[in-house]
C-alpha cells in the first residue's frame, strides 16, 4: 500500500466553481447584492444589471497575480506611473495630483552609486574560543592552536 504526498501541505485544495475558489464567489455574491440593494434605491430599473457587473467585476478584481489580487495590482500600477509622470514633470497636472496624494517623485530616481555600492562589514572576526589542528586524530587531545583575546597566565 502506497501513500501519495501532496508537495505543498500547507496550503489546502478548495472546493469552487470553474477555477475560482468559493470565498472569491462567495464575497462576489456578496458585493453584488450590496451593489443591488444600494442601486435599487436610486436606479430601479438598472439594478440587476449594475448587480451582475459588479459581481463579475469583483471576482475579476480579487483573482491573484503572482500571490497579489488584481485590484492591489493596478493600483501600484496607476501609483507607479502617477509618481513617474509627477518626476518628468513636476509642474504639470499629474505632479499637482502627486503632491495632493503625497506621492514623492523623488523616489523614481535611482542613484545608481547608492545602489551598487559595497557593503560595510562593521563586524570583525571573532575567532576566539576556537581549536584548530593540523589532523584530526589530534581532537583528542586538546593540544591544538587556540585562539584567545588576551595573553594566558603561565604556569
Amino acid at each position: 500500500m502506497a501513500a501519495e504526498f501532496k508537495s505543498h501541505v500547507l496550503s489546502r485544495d478548495e472546493k469552487g466553481l470553474m477555477g475560482i475558489p468559493f470565498k472569491r464567489l462567495l464575497l462576489s455574491g456578496v458585493g453584488g447584492g450590496l451593489v443591488y440593494t444600494l442601486a435599487k434605491v436610486v436606479a430601479a430599473d438598472w439594478s440587476i444589471p449594475l448587480a451582475i457587473a459588479a459581481g463579475i467585476a469583483c471576482i475579476f478584481l480579487t483573482a491573484p497575480q503572482g500571490g497579489i489580487p488584481r485590484w492591489q495590482r493596478l493600483q501600484y500600477g496607476m501609483r507607479g506611473s502617477l509618481m513617474l509622470l509627477a518626476a518628468r514633470s513636476p509642474d504639470s497636472a499629474s505632479g499637482s495630483i502627486a503632491r495632493m496624494l503625497e506621492l514623492p517623485a523623488e523616489l523614481v530616481v535611482l542613484d545608481g552609486g547608492a545602489i551598487f555600492a559595497p557593503a560595510i562589514i562593521t563586524t570583525e572576526a571573532n575567532l576566539t574560543e576556537w581549536v584548530t589542528f593540523a589532523q584530526a586524530e589530534e581532537s583528542d587531545r586538546n593540544d591544538g592552536l587556540v585562539f584567545v583575546d588576551t595573553p594566558l597566565e603561565v604556569k
